[in-house]
């Protein structure tokens, strides 16, 4: 039997959390296995509930959406989180990806891009939904700066860049792998060798960096 994708939701509105949880239990491969009022509620349960996904209200009270985040990256590096929340300003949708989210709705999402959103970002680390990619393209993307001081300082070799367009590209490990005649190991290798040379938080951040330097559109 598959296992099942432990969820967590925080979310101030008693109501909210009450219609998430019954959207989610509508799918067989969904378990919700905490609520929270605020930030500080979910971070003294998570640890109980062991959650793979957390959906993550931004203004709560106690401890607030952003201030949880750079909590839970510290403390559950490994856990996918996703903002769900009203602000749609691109500079505060970056800012909460650079921080380290996997991804970011807004409430009026359709719930199935929701189920779509929390299978994504458990395949491939992150989901950039159409509000992100808007934000990415207007707020930080440099498609003809393809040597920015960023990318200089990186260091990144081609291959490295190579490995970094196909992650873009929503590669597996393994797909990367045989796309470059390379073991998953030494993909998965690559990957921990991007993260460090980008200061990256996760996988999102990797693609924020190539969206911002121009190298996910080379090669295509």
């Amino acid at each position: 039997m598959k296992e099942l994708i432990r969820i967590a939701i925080a979310d101030d509105h008693k109501l909210i959390r009450a219609g998430i949880t019954m959207i989610l239990s509508e799918n067989d491969q969904f378990l919700v296995v905490q609520q929270a009022s605020n930030g500080r509620e979910l971070l003294d349960g998570m640890a109980n509930s062991k959650p793979d996904v957390v959906l993550l209200d931004l203004e709560m009270p106690v401890l607030g959406g952003k201030e949880t985040l750079i909590e839970i990256r510290k403390s559950y590096p490994d856990v996918r989180v996703l903002i769900l929340t009203m602000h749609k300003n691109e500079a505060f949708i970056i800012q909460m990806m650079e921080l380290g989210a996997n991804g970011y709705l807004i409430k009026n999402t359709d719930p199935d891009e929701v189920v779509q959103a929390i299978h994504k970002v458990i395949q491939s680390e992150f989901y950039f939904s159409d509000v992100v990619s808007m934000a990415m393209l207007q707020g930080i993307s440099q498609p003809d700066l393809k040597l920015s001081d960023e990318l200089s300082k990186s260091g990144l070799t081609e291959r490295e860049m190579d490995i970094l367009r196909l992650i873009c590209k929503e590669y597996t490990t393994i797909e990367i792998g045989e796309a470059l005649f390379l073991s998953p190991k030494t993909i998965e290798g690559y990957r921990k060798l991007l993260m460090d040379k980008t200061d990256a938080r996760n996988m999102a951040g990797l693609v924020l960096f190539a969206v911002r330097n121009g190298i996910h559109s080379e090669g295509n």
